[in-house]
């Protein structure tokens, strides 16, 4: 399992944040939601695999990044909870929590 940062950039008015959640949600084990567009995600998955597994949510002029991190994380005065569910889309939108 490795983890990675996933950002996306929305330039594309016409795509929506929940196309790239639901595609996260096919590949993750556990998340860590840190921002509206930037997430911590464990996965099986190589980088350009969860890369796929979002492309239908990403627009022409959008931005994504999957970047592979290291098991070693520092926080300084900030929170971090793993949810080892399934991605929720409802949830990384922070429509439910």
């Amino acid at each position: 399992m490795k983890t990675y940062v996933v950002a996306h950039t929305q330039k594309d008015p016409s795509q929506t944040y929940s196309l790239v959640a639901e595609g996260l949600s096919l590949v993750a084990a556990e998340y860590s939601r840190l921002d509206k567009n930037l997430w911590l995600v464990r996965s099986a998955a190589t980088a350009n695999g969860i890369v796929n597994a979002v492309m239908p949510g990403i627009g022409r002029r959008d931005e994504i990044r999957v970047m592979e991190i290291g098991d070693e994380m520092v926080h300084f005065q900030a929170s971090r909870t793993w949810n080892t569910a399934r991605l929720d889309a409802d949830e990384l939108l922070g429509l439910r929590h």
